[in-house]
């Protein structure tokens, strides 16, 4: 008997941390791989001693079936729990970079401080009459992991790596139209949903305007 509880005991702990990598996205959540390992603790061991007349092999069968289903249904069951808290999760931290945006900043405050997987789409705010064909007043940014920035720009949409820097003196170049700008952050996260915000510089080139952060699919 002890035997037996022992190795359920390795068996739904190795169960239970499988199903915690799955539902985690390739991490590992304790609280998730504690809950699973009780139930499937339980379910292993549920039924024993209704019957002694069973045959071993279909005692382990049985077990293993069990097993198999509760796995199964705890992943379901967690599946859309683990995919709100993701998505509160992957908002919030996008909140926390749009909040350290501030009224009055310019170019070259604002391109540093905001982080993550994220690109920026600018464009100025043109007449309804004004026909950009060049896209002279436009510039998509996608911040890379070093801190640098690929740039598309023009009409061609060539790939042009540029450094914080230089991004920086991109953007004032293009900004000194004498139009407002505004630059829509996008994150991608590790749900299906994006998060935005969008900030809008005014013609002196200084932050007059900030969204709140708004997801989409």
């Amino acid at each position: 008997m002890q035997k037996q509880r022992l190795i359920g005991l390795v068996v739904t702990a190795l169960v239970a941390f499988l199903i915690a990598v799955i539902v985690s996205h390739g991490t590992v959540s304790v609280w998730i791989g504690m809950v699973c390992w009780v139930v499937l603790y339980w379910l292993w061991n549920w039924g024993n001693g209704k019957s002694t007349a069973r045959p071993f092999w279909l005692t382990v069968l049985r077990r293993i079936i069990i097993l198999v289903a509760g796995a199964i249904a705890l992943i379901v069951l967690m599946a859309p729990v683990m995919m709100i808290r993701d998505l509160r999760h992957s908002e919030t931290q996008v909140s926390t970079e749009r909040n350290k945006v501030r009224i009055g900043m310019t170019i070259s405050d604002v391109l540093p401080v905001i982080h993550g997987d994220v690109g920026i789409r600018a464009h100025a705010v043109l007449p309804d009459n004004f026909d950009d064909e060049k896209l002279v007043h436009y510039a998509d940014l996608v911040r890379k992991g070093d801190g640098t920035f690929l740039c598309t720009c023009g009409t061609e949409k060539e790939f042009e790596n540029l450094t914080e820097s230089q991004a920086a003196e991109l953007m004032r170049q293009k900004m000194s139209d004498g139009y407002e700008w505004r630059w829509r952050y996008t994150f991608l996260t590790n749900t299906p949903r994006h998060y935005s915000f969008t900030v809008t510089f005014g013609r002196d080139g200084r932050v007059k305007d900030i969204t709140d952060v708004w997801g989409w699919d």
